[in-house]
């Protein structure tokens, strides 16, 4: 985090002492609690999103959902790919008793519903305002609607031909002998995609009515930190830039540290499309990178009170 904003700094004379000074004076912190608790809120709207995806939705309460959905950002914080979503969808199936498949098939149609209404967005604001974009943004934008586009289509054909990966799993995994666990359990995901592809367009709709929340709560959030800056970004650059930001995230997702090259593009889309000083953008990237470590830490909490739950009830059964 420190070395993209400082790479990003460094490109430019505008971050002065004195800038960061006057930062400093006319900050309000009390701005910058509920700024967080909107950004933190937007989760909520994430789990949301979840459930509506999953088959079985029946006694899937939000809130412990959400808390499971922290934990998950926690490991795709320190751990490469999609290890996050795996544990989540373990833990899911621990708590509510659904199918761990079938919960993490639920989280990547979720995920792509919410990389693609951020791309829409991104594009709309894109091909109807004037806003100046960087070219390299430009290149930026292309390889992330390819990748979520090929993604998308990937998941839909697997979806709606649950056949095609069984197959796949049948000639690789499935002869080996001591993996026939996992052959079982990549059948099992098979039916699961299925499954949840063919929810019907009632349930896709309040997926993507959940994800226009959840990146609605987090703008408001990143609008009102930069309120309590003493600074006034262009709504339709934050917007474009928070989005772009969410959907290119999607070409660093399997790579630890990721992060760096994030608060660089998202620093610089802030000065180049809000029309913010450069100091007022380092400024928001760092409240904006403070936040999604208080989600981090709040996963570890719930983690180890999960797993303190777990200890209390194996004793339990012991005695």
């Amino acid at each position: 985090m420190v070395l993209g904003l400082a790479v990003f700094a460094a490109a430019s004379s505008d971050l002065t002492g004195d800038a960061v000074r006057t930062v400093l004076r006319r900050s309000d912190p009390r701005v910058f609690v509920v700024a967080f608790a909107m950004m933190t809120g937007g989760l909520c709207f994430l789990a949301l999103r979840w459930r509506a995806l999953m088959p079985q939705r029946e006694g899937v309460a939000v809130l412990p959902l959400t808390g499971i959905f922290t934990i998950g950002t926690l490991l795709n914080y320190v751990l490469p790919g999609p290890v996050g979503e795996f544990a989540a969808a373990a833990m899911v199936s621990r708590r509510f008793r659904v199918p761990a498949e079938t919960a993490f098939a639920a989280s990547l149609h979720a995920r792509f519903i919410g990389l693609a209404v951020a791309g829409s967005v991104s594009a709309a604001l894109f091909l109807t305002t004037d806003m100046p974009v960087p070219d390299g943004t430009r290149r930026w934008i292309g390889a992330a609607t390819a990748v979520i586009a090929g993604g998308a289509v990937a998941l839909g054909v697997l979806s709606a031909h649950p056949a095609v990966l069984e197959a796949i799993s049948d000639r690789t995994v499935g002869r080996v002998p001591f993996l026939a666990g996992l052959h079982a359990s990549v059948v099992r995901l098979a039916r699961a995609l299925h499954a949840t592809g063919s929810l019907g367009p009632r349930r896709y709709a309040w997926g993507v009515l959940w994800a226009l929340c959840g990146h609605a709560m987090v703008v408001g959030g990143i609008g009102l930190a930069a309120f309590g800056l003493g600074a006034s970004p262009d709504p339709a650059g934050l917007a474009f830039t928070y989005t772009v930001s969410t959907a290119g995230a999607v070409v660093l997702y399997a790579f630890p540290g990721s992060q760096v090259g994030w608060d660089a593009m998202f620093g610089s889309l802030l000065v180049a499309t809000a029309g913010l000083t450069v100091t007022d953008a380092v400024a928001i990237t760092l409240l904006v990178r403070v936040q999604q470590l208080l989600t981090v830490l709040l996963g570890a909490v719930v983690l180890l009170r999960m797993a303190a739950g777990r200890t209390d009830d194996i004793g339990a059964l012991n005695s």
